[in-house]
């Protein structure tokens, strides 16, 4: 789930593929089968073994903030700093000289941050302000030179990155819907950029029929050509990230308050029950092919007797798809990773290449904002998703950072993005705290 653009925006800047194939759901199963009780006991978070709780240290010239005193709780020997302050950090990217790009959301600016020696915090340079509600980042190279792709509210843009600074500004595509899930979020790979346009409601069938598009995911080249429709009925794909394999994978914020889907003898078929509420419709990590249908709003992922939340079917919605007219969810691309409902996916980023220890560096990172409206709140994170390379699949998420959260359900931080550094270092954005974590891990 997500709240609006501007409360939970975007998602990870990383690659993308020019063309896949089709993949369509195998498990779609009727509405009339209670599959065990899992219809309302489905598992309430990843698992999180072996995390341990960590003070954070305060690099020299950062201000802690809301961060002053906390700790994090992170895997065995790794180590936790606040490493910038940064109002409303959001999404992350690296340039080729080690500096990180920081976009910040309804702030307008996009920042630069050059790490320092020792224990000290990085620079921080305004590279542009005046933006509209600057999201997602990546960077690429393109003819010899490096080029920096940014997602605002209404467009996507490029610049030239020359002698630390952005040069040659250039606009893809321009008057994109807003409002609603509006935040742009950005990958691109081989000259193609894949975005994102989030749906402009919770779970409203007037989106699909929108014009221009809503609740899809585009490409265009990085000329500004080709601009061709990817995916449709993704809510708020917020994570764009491509996999070891080249396909791509994205990260989707599925609907809030969704009624009881099961004709299963207990009456409460098309109600709103708390307790299936609080743990569905599940978000999910999968995989694109051009063509895609990921089912919203007519049918919902379906976790029933998937206590690991891997390779979900889908269910009719009851109130906009009650007898499959709208669409036969049979046909829906199948969810490969489910994640606890209202995790709020925002970054996601493959781990392949990276300096990560061999635990997480073949893998993907899931970072989550945590639900706006769940009772009890589910907690911002960062989990990590093993990579097969045999079946090319993800496996279920295990949480590696979280401690945001108060036992009480308070909360001093949300974590928006996650990007390994070119150090061995892991950097996690938090757009509450308006801070960037360095976790360290044991070598």
């Amino acid at each position: 789930m997500s709240t609006t653009h501007r409360l939970t925006g975007v998602a990870a800047a990383v690659l993308l593929v020019a063309t896949v194939s089709a993949c369509t759901a195998t498990d779609a199963r009727t509405e009339d089968t209670p599959t065990g009780a899992a219809s309302t006991a489905a598992v309430t978070g990843n698992p999180s073994d072996g995390l341990r709780a960590v003070r954070l240290t305060v690099a020299d010239g950062a201000d802690a903030g809301a961060a002053a005193g906390r700790s994090l709780r992170v895997p065995q020997g790794w180590r936790a700093e606040v490493w910038a302050d940064a109002d409303g950090a959001r999404m992350a990217a690296w340039l080729p000289d080690g500096s990180m790009l920081l976009t910040t959301g309804d702030r307008g600016e996009l920042l630069r941050l050059t790490p320092r020696s020792g224990d000290r915090a990085p620079s921080v340079q305004r590279l542009a302000s005046g933006l509209d509600d600057p999201q997602g980042v990546a960077v690429t190279q393109q003819d010899g030179q490096t080029v920096v792709v940014l997602g605002e509210d209404s467009r996507i843009v490029t610049w030239h990155w020359r002698s630390g600074a952005l040069t040659d500004r250039r606009v893809l595509v321009d008057d994109l819907p807003t409002g609603g899930h509006g935040g742009k979020f950005v990958a691109v790979r081989n000259g193609i950029v894949t975005y994102d346009i989030g749906s402009g409601t919770n779970d409203s069938g007037a989106d699909r029929q929108a014009n221009p598009d809503r609740a899809v995911i585009r490409q265009v080249g990085l000329d500004g050509s080709g601009d061709t429709l990817l995916a449709t009925g993704v809510r708020n794909g917020e994570g764009l990230a491509h996999a070891p394999d080249g396909t791509l994978f994205t990260a989707v914020n599925q609907a809030d308050q969704q009624p009881y889907p099961f004709h299963d003898g207990t009456g409460r078929y098309g109600q709103r029950v708390q307790a299936y509420v609080n743990e569905h419709p599940n978000d999910q990590v999968t995989r694109i092919t051009r063509g895609a249908e990921l089912g919203w709003p007519y049918c919902v992922p379906d976790s029933r007797g998937k206590p690991d939340l891997l390779d979900l079917g889908y269910v009719r919605q009851p109130a906009n798809n009650p007898d499959g007219d709208a669409l036969d969810c049979g046909t829906v691309t199948t969810t490969m990773v489910g994640l606890p409902a209202h995790s709020a996916p925002i970054g996601f980023v493959f781990t392949r290449e990276s300096a990560l220890p061999q635990a997480y560096d073949d893998g993907a990172l899931i970072t989550t904002h945590g639900s706006w409206n769940r009772q009890p709140p589910r907690p911002p994170s960062v989990s990590y998703s093993a990579w097969d390379d045999d079946s090319g699949t993800l496996g279920q998420p295990h949480t590696i950072v979280e401690g945001f959260q108060t036992a009480s359900g308070s909360r001093w931080g949300r974590s928006v993005d996650a990007v390994p550094g070119p150090d061995g270092a892991l950097y996690v954005t938090d757009d509450t705290a308006g801070l960037v974590y360095r976790l360290t891990p044991s070598r």
